[in-house]
């Protein structure tokens, strides 16, 4: 019998998911557990969606509920990285699709994200007796709104 482990995991493919913005760093800051130059994200899922992606063996995390009665939340930690393919990244704003860059994540914020759609490529790891599976972003849709004035005069010609 082999360890299902080792068979063929898909990639996730999430529509506008649900960001954990507390332990979310798009911008890279270091903060807490996160180091300087670290960008990722947490997402919560639904709990069918969480439960075959631990079965699968992704790093989902349960969290306990704040309010008694309530369900716990589902995590998964998603990493951007730019070290062997970059991810592709776009910043939808004003109905226009913007290739972004390592200095455009810090325009993914709660304050003016409206939708995250994300497709993630699982990475396998095993250090010592412990393994697992890394969510890393391959494609990333981030829906951004912005202020009536930047939308105004957003096509202006700067000089």
């Amino acid at each position: 019998m082999t360890d299902q482990r080792q068979d063929w995991i898909d990639e996730l493919e999430l529509a506008d998911v649900r960001v954990k913005w507390s332990f979310s760093h798009f911008d890279g800051r270091e903060e807490g557990y996160n180091s300087e130059g670290d960008h990722n994200f947490t997402v919560i899922l639904d709990e069918e969606i969480a439960k075959k992606a631990l079965a699968e063996g992704w790093a989902v995390k349960e969290m306990d509920p704040y309010e008694e009665g309530d369900p716990p939340e589902w995590l998964l930690k998603c990493k951007i990285s730019y070290k062997y393919e970059p991810p592709l990244i776009y910043l939808i704003k004003n109905q226009r699709k913007l290739r972004a860059e390592v200095r455009d994540l810090r325009d993914i914020r709660r304050d003016t994200t409206e939708r995250i759609d994300v497709i993630l490529q699982p990475s396998r790891w095993v250090n010592g007796p412990n393994s697992g599976i890394t969510a890393y972003v391959k494609e990333l849709y981030a829906t951004v709104r912005q202020s009536r004035f930047r939308d105004q005069y957003e096509d202006l010609e700067e000089i």
